[in-house]
């Protein structure tokens, strides 16, 4: 059998086992045990401690162990022999929570690079309310938003897509409501939705929450494969497609003007597809926003452009709009007075004084968010050679690729550590293992370096902890 593996590397492989997933503690030690075996951190030959020590370690029960490794047992991933302990035996299939309330809400101690949104408010130009503005405002139930800022978003939009009417925009609790609001009115349960792979990992939750199912977009140079998709439309006949036309999350690509219109022929052929246009990270392209929209482009197919305040102003205000005609918007409002009456109405208001500041606030965040992360990806390349790094050409995350099938169990480590970073696996289907993690520098530079210094620290960590499992 193989090296003994030492208290310390299995509890730092383990990181907060307890509190991730769902089930018992049995079936999340499973877990965090699964994940260190699928990410290569537990290698085939490494042996475990015996079982009442690890109970003792861990401070559970004998049984809460056993049944744990018996789970892992039945999979295949352990085999014990009497006298001589328990072994792995090779990787096996990761298992997370839900996406976006697993890794992207607040976790407590630590440097935060998950979350991709403005760390603060401070880079907002001053803002104000008095008791006159909200009588002004009426604080009436508006549940598509007051009139007032459907009107300057009809203008800001006309002036950056299509020609748009106050009537064709609803405010939304952000960009993830937008989106669901969408695909409640448009998708039934168990009809398809045609994505790219991998993805936003709020759209495969809301995927999750319709009880549709996904279909990948294939992928070829430059994004998205024209005919790729042509063939995934006729075949699987998709109740909707989703597209992400700024940054896209979590790869940092922009899809070229040559390719948007592309897809948009084959989309117009094929128009029995609704499109929702996630252009929440429009305004962070470094190159300046990208046209043409998808709302420009197609003809015939009816698109839903989703937009926000939150990355390019602030999260916090919790206000996004989505601009839809016809019978899809009638449809998207009939959900919207049956689930929801409407944004906080101080919220539209501050965004009312906002929406003036967005073209010098997006230009400076550009230029901002493009020199933090050459910085962030200049140290990977000295620190951390082993690594992969494509340059993102917008917004403020990386996505490394990481010598390892998986790198879920390197993020708990470096949670131990003390950074949070986002695993590849759950921009992907079923949590399935990714080499890839994501994280984010929009942050102050000193924080980010802290992050940083944390997270190669993880990995000196991760490497010398394999091999002296191995030695």
């Amino acid at each position: 059998m193989g090296a003994l593996v030492s208290d310390q590397r299995l509890t730092g492989l383990l990181g907060d086992w307890s509190a991730d997933g769902h089930g018992t503690l049995a079936r999340r030690l499973a877990q965090g045990l699964r994940r260190a075996i699928a990410g290569g951190l537990l290698p085939d030959g490494a042996r475990l401690p015996a079982e009442r020590h690890l109970a003792s370690l861990l401070s559970v029960s004998r049984s809460t162990v056993t049944t744990a490794l018996d789970e892992l047992r039945s999979e295949g991933l352990l085999r014990s022999q009497q006298g001589r302990g328990t072994e792995v035996v090779g990787p096996g299939e990761v298992v997370t929570g839900h996406r976006v309330g697993t890794h992207f809400t607040a976790r407590g101690t630590g440097i935060d690079l998950a979350a991709v949104v403005p760390a603060d408010g401070s880079h907002l130009p001053p803002l104000s309310l008095t008791t006159a503005d909200l009588v002004a405002g009426r604080g009436l139930l508006e549940p598509h938003g007051l009139p007032s800022l459907r009107e300057a978003l009809a203008r800001h939009q006309s002036d950056l897509s299509r020609p748009t009417d106050a009537s064709q925009v609803q405010i939304t609790h952000g960009a993830h409501h937008a989106i669901g609001l969408a695909m409640a009115a448009m998708v039934p349960a168990g009809a398809a939705v045609a994505i790219e792979i991998p993805s936003y990992p709020g759209i495969l939750d809301l995927i999750d929450h319709q009880r549709a199912r996904v279909v990948a977009l294939p992928d070829g140079p430059g994004g998205i494969d024209p005919d790729g998709m042509a063939r995934v439309l006729a075949s699987e006949r998709p109740a909707a497609v989703y597209l992400q036309t700024g940054v896209h999350n979590p790869t940092g690509r922009v899809l070229s003007s040559a390719r948007r219109r592309a897809l948009a022929e084959v989309l117009d052929a094929h128009g029995d597809a609704v499109v929702i246009e996630d252009n929440t990270l429009a305004d962070l392209v470094y190159a300046g926003r990208p046209r043409p929209s998808m709302a420009e482009a197609c003809r015939v197919a009816p698109v839903v452009t989703v937009e926000s305040l939150s990355k390019t102003a602030w999260a916090a205000l919790r206000i996004g709009w989505l601009r839809a005609t016809g019978v899809v918007a009638e449809r998207i409002s009939g959900v919207r007075l049956a689930t929801d009456l409407g944004a906080s109405v101080p919220s539209q208001l501050l965004a009312l004084q906002l929406l003036p500041h967005l073209p010098a606030m997006a230009d400076d965040r550009r230029r901002t968010l493009e020199a933090a992360t050459a910085h962030a990806a200049e140290r990977l390349s000295s620190e951390l050679p082993d690594w992969r790094l494509e340059a993102p050409l917008g917004s403020s995350a990386l996505w490394p690729r990481l010598p390892l099938p998986d790198a879920t169990p390197f993020v708990a480590l470096a949670r131990r550590h003390g950074v949070h970073v986002t695993p590849g696996s759950v921009h992907v289907l079923d949590d399935a293992p990714d080499p890839h993690l994501r994280f984010c520098v929009d942050r102050p530079q000193s924080h980010v370096d802290e992050g940083l210094d944390r997270l190669v620290a993880a990995w000196h960590d991760a490497v010398s902890r394999s091999s002296r499992a191995l030695a």
